[in-house]
């Protein structure tokens, strides 16, 4: 893989706006604009491509993010969060969601070894019927995701800021993208055309985070 050029990431960045806007577009479709009982079925349909349209979203704003130096930027633990950073748990569907930078990179194994049972132990409540879970969250992530489209240049500069605050600060791992694990990638339905766009974008971010000083 070889460095994109500022002329080559202003070259391919349209293209892959409208894939992303594409992608949003099926989301909508399969979610409706009403916030309704969702089957599980129909939320695996909609994240099939919405997971792909915010790998796509992250890794091409990381592209265009422009080199800040750390005395650009002023770092400090207690700075605002920037939108397109905020954790899982920050999020509130009474707020307007901020678009993510950030993946995780996976969760810690389950602890799948024997429970041990006394006989004086009392027995536990039964679990309450689970809940359908709703369309809300998915739409406020596809909100979100249409705010970068809207407006790319100005949130590829937010996360520029972001991450010159996380080198400031001596993060280990400043660029918090799932290169090895890429979120949607893997589906073996997804569309041939997005997961060539997909590979492309995220072995270029890779290529980026990992390149050497000049």
């Amino acid at each position: 893989m070889f460095p994109l050029d500022q002329q080559d990431i202003d070259h391919i960045a349209p293209d892959c706006w409208q894939r992303i806007t594409s992608l949003v577009g099926i989301a909508l479709h399969t979610l409706g604009l009403e916030d309704t009982p969702l089957p599980r079925g129909l939320v695996a349909k909609a994240l099939l491509v919405l997971k792909p349209a915010e790998a796509m979203a992250r890794r091409l704003l990381y592209l265009m993010a422009p080199d800040l130096t750390v005395s650009s930027v002023k770092a400090r633990a207690s700075s605002r969060p920037v939108p397109v950073a905020l954790d899982p748990g920050a999020r509130q569907y009474g707020q307007a969601t901020r678009f993510r930078f950030s993946e995780p990179l996976g969760h810690a194994p389950k602890n799948n070894g024997p429970r041990i049972r006394f006989f004086n132990e009392p027995l536990r409540p039964p679990k309450p019927a689970p809940q359908l879970p709703t369309s809300a969250p998915l739409l406020a992530r596809i909100r979100a995701l249409q705010a970068v489209i809207d407006n790319p240049e100005a949130h590829a500069k937010r996360v520029a800021r972001w991450l010159a605050r996380r080198r400031a600060r001596g993060h280990p791992r400043p660029v918090s993208l799932a290169f090895l694990k890429v979120p949607g990638l893997a589906r073996k339905c997804l569309l041939p055309e997005v997961k060539e766009d997909l590979a492309f974008l995220n072995e270029a971010a890779f290529y980026k985070a990992n390149a050497p000083p000049d």
